[in-house]
């Protein structure tokens, strides 16, 4: 069993800034779900010129990050997950490539490999930490839970875990539909840190199983178009008081239950 308190959160989405900002959107049940496909990071952090120059995909994912370690806890390490990327800038650098290669910006190169979010915040943070950047698909999100879950297991320090993905751009959005911007992160540290915080409980199973739908039901939408949005229920059950679990797949046939109980 792995274990972690969530210490701190972010989140980016169409029509919501910031996370205070989706919680007070999430207890009023007579808001209908944002509408629009991008959202607005502001990605303050980043110097002004990095803040120019970065890919709307590196600010949305700085910007969650940023907010989840605002509470004055350093992480010890991060864990950047993507399931496709920054597709608006693939979708260029590919379009660039068939008509004329001989164009292909070298700024744009550096910021389409997958792990340039990672790369930035390292820099924002002035942090030497370890970082790692997942690529596992739409089922990416529970193995980099469980990849951050195991690093606090081993090192009881904080860990920064960031799943963000963008809208799909071109001809990327047939073979990977991605319906709007999304970006959650969560600050996860050992257990005795701070009884005051949501408890996760973790543990791998064999099986067969699908990642939980969120509770509320206008969050749909999000979680079935977006695969960073998968963790929206973690974010539910540690916003409820007590006790609640859901499944997310690892693949082949296994699958993370995570056990989220939260004090009142």
């Amino acid at each position: 069993m792995l274990t972690a308190r969530v210490l701190g959160f972010g989140l980016c989405a169409p029509g919501l800034r910031d996370f205070p900002g989706f919680v007070t959107w999430l207890r009023d049940a007579s808001q209908p779900l944002p509408a629009g496909r991008s959202a607005q990071p502001s990605a303050a952090r980043l110097a002004p010129t990095e803040r120019r120059r970065a890919p709307h995909a590196v600010r949305l994912a700085v910007d969650v990050a940023s907010q989840a370690t605002t509470n004055g806890h350093d992480a010890a390490g991060a864990v950047f997950c993507s399931a496709f990327g920054d597709m608006a800038n693939t979708d260029v650098i590919l379009t660039t490539l068939a008509r004329a290669p001989l164009e292909i910006s070298p700024i744009r190169f550096t910021h389409s490999v997958h792990n340039a979010a990672a790369g930035h915040w390292s820099i924002v943070a002035a942090s030497h930490a370890p970082t790692t950047a997942l690529a596992c698909g739409r089922e990416g999100v529970g193995a980099a839970l469980l990849a951050a879950l195991l690093e606090v297991d081993r090192g009881h320090e904080p860990q920064l875990l960031v799943c963000s993905d963008t809208a799909d751009a071109g001809a990327l959005g047939d073979a990977a539909r991605c319906d709007s911007d999304f970006a959650v992160a969560l600050l996860l540290g050992a257990e005795h840190g701070n009884p005051g915080a949501p408890l996760l409980r973790g543990a791998v199973r064999v099986g067969p199983g699908r990642a939980t739908p969120p509770r509320d039901a206008r969050l749909r939408p999000w979680w079935g178009g977006n695969p960073a949005a998968r963790l929206l229920p973690l974010v539910e059950d540690c916003l409820q008081p007590g006790r609640q679990g859901f499944t997310l797949p690892l693949g082949s046939g296994t699958l993370l239950a995570i056990d989220c109980e939260t004090p009142n």
